[in-house]
Formats: structure tokens, sequence, C-alpha cells
């Protein structure tokens, strides 16, 4: 069962609060009225009896129903004849209410009470005053209500029409004042959409111009070796260059269709059962040969098996790209470290891969992550899209991925995957 919202208690106290003053008024009428107009409802009821009874069956009838009324000691109902006889009832010396009545014996009597009472159809528009009050309440709160609900969706409205024509610099929580309820939630929940929509907007932008950058450089030596190759046709290095060109191109598009292919759904990735630190072993075992060119070592200091549903695809990307990228970056004649350990309270698996290089700045520790950064001293190195996809295929697996320059030297990135069912 849900939980009592704040808009829920609102409109909750809202309704109560016009029923309930509808109701009060209402009975707040009725009691003034009451008060200032003479007459007594129980003491009517009695005369009408009394008259009927006069009427239909005579006085010797409407005598014993008097006898048997249990009269207030200060209210009092006789029955007179035409010559001021007390015919019926108690005597009323000075009568506040007299009405003539003709018995059924064709007497003219005179039926007199000692209170008050109003006259005849003086209720009919009094009754109606409460419904009158309760109906414009009604309108009054059910107009403030629709308004109060109404203005937050028509700027709710407008924001997002603004949004599906690209302006995402709208914002819809400033104009909603001081509200505090589930709508200037679904405001804040709009203004979050339309900035995610404009950062990944610009994203986008941006890697179409790097995209399109990376694309260029290699196209224009290309061009430029053709060029040449024409001519003078004996230049057999300008063949090379065209297949060095040619390749770094290949492999461009290779990891630019990686990374689109991992911007879909999780859920739609292919997973089936995988021991993570068998998949480790074989990634370190082909990186010793990398390594083994400049001197260096890759150690792995694994724990026991880690099984889980997982795409070993996209795994195997990530933990290459990432010991891969350790091993270019390391200084000579020292060791990549790749530990691998499970942390059984949270059931997941933390691996640690760890070089002896120059490190990162401090501020690059997330942006290394995004497509095509590179360091300064690093543009030739690669396209900077190894852990952009190493980062996206953890997301894709519920884990995370961080970076951080070590105390001594070097740069560890720790990866951590949750076991999948």
């Amino acid at each position: 069962m849900m939980k009592p919202s704040r808009l829920f208690w609102k409109l909750f106290l809202a309704f109560w609060l016009a029923t309930s003053l509808t109701f009060f008024v209402g009975v707040g009428i009725l009691v003034l009225g009451s008060f200032g107009r003479p007459g007594d409802p129980h003491l009517e009821a009695i005369l009408s009896s009394e008259e009927q009874l006069l009427r239909q069956f005579g006085v010797e009838s409407g005598k014993q129903f008097l006898v048997v009324w249990r009269h207030p000691g200060d209210e009092a109902i006789g029955v007179y004849d035409s010559a001021g006889q007390l015919l019926a009832g108690s005597p009323v010396p000075r009568p506040a209410f007299e009405r003539s009545v003709i018995s059924k014996d064709g007497l003219t009597l005179s039926l007199r009470s000692s209170h008050p009472l109003g006259k005849e159809g003086d209720q009919g528009p009094g009754r109606s005053i409460p419904l009158i009050i309760g109906t414009l309440m009604s309108a009054l709160f059910s107009g403030y209500m629709a308004y109060y609900l109404a203005w937050p969706l028509a700027y709710l409205r407008r924001a997002m029409s603004d949004v599906a024509q690209g302006r995402f610099e709208t914002r819809v929580k400033p104009m909603m004042g001081g509200r505090r309820d589930e709508i200037v939630d679904l405001a804040e929940d709009c203004d979050r959409m339309a900035n995610q929509l404009k950062l990944l907007v610009e994203a986008q932008q941006h890697l179409l111009h790097d995209i399109s950058h990376e694309l260029r450089s290699p196209l224009t030596r290309m061009q430029a070796a053709i060029g040449l190759l024409q001519q003078e046709p004996a230049r057999q290095e300008m063949v090379e260059r065209i297949q060095r060109e040619s390749v770094r191109m290949d492999t461009l598009i290779e990891a630019l269709l990686t990374l689109a292919r991992m911007q879909g759904r999780p859920e739609s990735i292919d997973r089936e059962p995988l021991d993570i630190i068998e998949l480790l072993a074989v990634i370190v075992e082909d990186a010793q040969f990398e390594a083994g060119m400049k001197g260096c070592r890759v150690s792995l200091q694994a724990c026991p098996a880690f099984v889980s549903r997982v795409s070993g695809e996209l795994l195997y990307r990530c933990f290459e790209n990432v010991i891969r990228n350790a091993v270019r970056h390391t200084r000579p004649m020292t060791t990549v470290v790749v530990s691998a350990e499970v942390n059984l309270d949270a059931d997941c698996l933390t691996v640690l891969i760890t070089d002896q290089g120059p490190g990162v700045e401090n501020e690059r520790l997330q942006s290394i992550f995004h497509p095509f950064e590179r360091g300064l001293n690093e543009a030739s190195a690669g396209f900077g899209l190894g852990l952009a996809i190493a980062s996206r295929a953890v997301e894709m697996h519920g884990g995370t991925i961080v970076a951080r320059n070590e105390p001594s030297a070097g740069l560890s990135v720790e990866i951590s995957l949750p076991r999948q069912a």
C-alpha cells in the first residue's frame, strides 16, 4: 500500500476544510435563524395535531389529546368557544398565538397558545440558504484547487514544448515559488532531464567533431602519399604509408562501432556464465608479449574463481584496454600488477590494475574515461577510446570504474563488478 504523499494531504485537507466550513456555516445560519425568528417546531406540531383532531373528530377528541400531552411548565394550549369559555386544555389568559378552528360539530373554536409561532411558509427560503452558501463555497474552493493544480502543469507543458524544440536551457522549478509537493519534484525531474539532454547533445556534437578530426588526419596523409606516389611511382614507402593509415582508420572505425553498439540498452547484450578470473588470466598472458618488448612484466594476483553471468566479449575489451593502457605507460623494466579479490559482503569482484608510469593529472582522473580524451603528450598514441569502451562495458554490467594516482608513482584503475545471477 502506497504511503500518502504531500499532494494527497494537501488535497484531503483542502476538501475537508471546504466541506467542514460548508456544514458549520449551514448549521450556524439555522441556529441564528432560530434565535431571530419566533416559534417552536415542537409546539407547532402539537397545535397542528390538535387542530386536525378538532376538525375530524370534535371537541372530545381534542380534549383527550391535550390531557395526554405532557407539556412543559411554561407552555400551555387551550381550546375556547366563541363565548370565551375554556373547553379543553389549560387556561391561556394571555395568548401569544391564536387560530380559529371549525370543529366537526360545526362549532367555531379558538385554539390558543402561550408561546408565539412563526408564520406559515416563512421557513422555505431560510432552508435554502445553507444550500446556496455551500454551493458558492464549494465553487470557490474548487476553483482555487483547479488553479492550484492547473497552473504548474501549464508551465510544465510549456517547458516540455521548449525542450522539444531544442531550447534545453528552459527551467521549471524557479516558476514554482515556495511549493513543496510532488509537482515540484516533477519539475525538478524535468529540469534534470533538460540538463541531461543538453549534456548529451553537446557530447554528441563534441564526439562528431572529434571523429571528423580523427578521420581527417589519416585521410589527409593518405591523399598526400597518393599524390607523391603518382609523381614518383617507384617510392614504395608511400604504399606502406597508405597501408598504415588504412589500418589506423580501420582500427578507429572498429572502436567507434564498438562504442556505438555499447550505447544501447544494457539488457540487450547477450550474457552467459563466465569465470572472470579465467578471462583475466587469458588477457594477462596475451599482454605479456607486448610488455616483453619494453622489458616489462604483467603480474596476476588472482583469487579463486568468480563466476558471473556477463558478456564475455565486452569484459574482454574492458580488461584488455585497461591492461594494455597500463603496459604502454609503465616505465621500462617495471611490473604491471593485476590483482583480483572477492568482496563477500557485497558479493562483487574488485580488479585493480596498477602501473608504474607517470600517472595522470588529478583534474583528468575522471575525464580519461571520455571518448577521445588524451594527454598533451599522447596525441599520436591511440585514439582515446580504450578507457571509454572499458567504462561503458563496466557500467552496462552494473559496476564501477575509478582511476587514482598512487602515492609513490603510477596510476591505478579499480573495477568493481557485482555478481550477476
